[in-house]
């Protein structure tokens, strides 16, 4: 898994407070070619169990459906200009939704 920074400034339509979320790993932003082969450049958000689609700007265009049968993250997103932890291995929500993907 590849692990990107991006500009809180990239992703517009996506609120301050959720651009914490994700950095903070409580909530993931994500590309993923098992969701949709054909889309290259398409970013998800997950939120608990719910994952959705977003445009090139950060707005939800649809939650996915079925998002819990094999679900690959293959690039993580942070924002490099936003506060987060030192060590996202030591963040308990990050944890939590890994174990949560594996089971």
């Amino acid at each position: 898994m590849k692990l990107n920074n991006i500009l809180s400034s990239d992703l517009p339509e996506i609120d301050d407070s959720i651009k914490e979320c994700i950095n903070f790993g409580q909530w993931l932003l994500f590309k993923s070619q098992t969701i949709n082969p054909n889309a290259n450049n398409h970013l998800y958000l997950k939120v608990g169990q719910s994952v959705y689609e977003l445009s090139d700007k950060g707005k939800i265009i649809q939650e996915i459906e079925n998002s819990r049968t094999s679900l690959r993250i293959d690039e993580l997103f942070y924002f490099s200009d936003l506060p987060k932890p030192r060590s996202l291995s030591n963040t308990p929500f990050l944890k939590a939704s890994i174990e949560t993907q594996r089971s």
